[in-house]
């Protein structure tokens, strides 16, 4: 007789998983036809390095980009946090690029194009059958209709560190404007960041800010994705990870109401009351819960 699995051990799995990432507030995208490029993105700043063999990568350069990424982890690994964007689970391009490269030197594999959590399965499998075998997280970027729709089920499967959300793409399949007013694109920013939650891994990436010299447009940008509940963006251009960084990290004004919180709070415990009134304000688990995330965030 078949056993069912075990729903907590499952659980436990995926906890410990998306437990061995940082949190991320940002994560810059380089072409892996670039050497020179590699190089610099390690010490740019950047709390993640994806190093790219899909969307930036001219089908004619793939073989070509795989042995630069390769040459660039022998010489790079352990300078930075890297990840790497491999080719969506439905090519065959995708065990290519896993066997091309030493995955041990790797923080995590990014997941273009997920939309069901076989995806995310048949990268697992491919890792493991890999000439460098390994078990990395693994960064689901949601790109169309169906991985909106698939997100949550994406979101619970073993392995899964955060999502990411690939407006540019989405917006190609829904046929709308990616920078338009589309309730579409509302929904699926919201359904990214509840399935998030609700899978118990860590707030999702938002899409990169596309025009390089508006900074101000990517500021406004960064802060509606934090306001939305995304941890962090995707970036395209080293210029733009100051202002993410910064955005994406707690205030002074913010760490002092939550520092204030958590003391007032355990003076509150130790004193026997639960809800309770500071500066007029009605204090209860849930505002103290999102004090201590403020918190746990600044040391990150």
């Amino acid at each position: 007789m078949v056993r069912p699995r075990s729903t907590r051990c499952e659980t436990a799995a995926h906890s410990a998983m998306a437990d061995l990432l940082r949190r991320v507030r940002s994560a810059l995208f380089t072409p892996g036809t670039e050497a020179a490029r590699l190089r610099k993105a390690v010490a740019s700043g950047a709390d993640v390095c994806i190093f790219d063999l899909e969307d930036s990568v001219p089908a004619a350069r793939i073989g070509e980009a795989r042995e630069i990424v390769r040459e660039a982890l022998d010489e790079l690994a352990g300078r930075a946090r890297i990840w790497l964007r491999v080719h969506p689970a439905s090519s065959r391009e995708m065990e290519e690029d896993l066997n091309a490269v030493p995955l041990t030197t790797l923080e995590a594999v990014v997941l273009p194009k997920a939309s069901h959590r076989d995806d995310v399965q048949t990268c697992r499998r491919a890792m493991k059958q890999a000439r460098t075998t390994a078990e990395l997280p693994i960064v689901p970027i949601i790109e169309s209709a169906a991985g909106v729709l698939g997100c949550a089920g994406i979101a619970e499967v073993t392995g899964v560190a955060c999502l990411a959300l690939g407006r540019f793409d989405l917006a190609a399949d829904l046929g709308i404007d990616p920078d338009g007013a589309s309730a579409a694109l509302t929904m699926a920013r919201a359904s990214v960041v509840l399935a998030s939650t609700a899978g118990r891994i860590d707030p999702p990436l938002d899409s990169p800010w596309l025009k390089i010299a508006d900074l101000d447009g990517l500021r406004a940008a960064a802060e509606q994705a934090r306001a939305d509940g995304f941890g962090g963006m995707l970036v395209i251009h080293p210029s733009h990870l100051a202002t993410v960084n910064q955005v994406f990290s707690p205030t002074a004004d913010e760490l002092v109401w939550a520092r204030g919180i958590v003391a007032s709070s355990a003076e509150a415990e130790s004193g026997g009351r639960g809800a309770y009134t500071r500066d007029g304000q009605m204090v209860d688990e849930a505002i103290v819960k999102r004090a201590r995330a403020i918190l746990r965030d600044a040391q990150t």
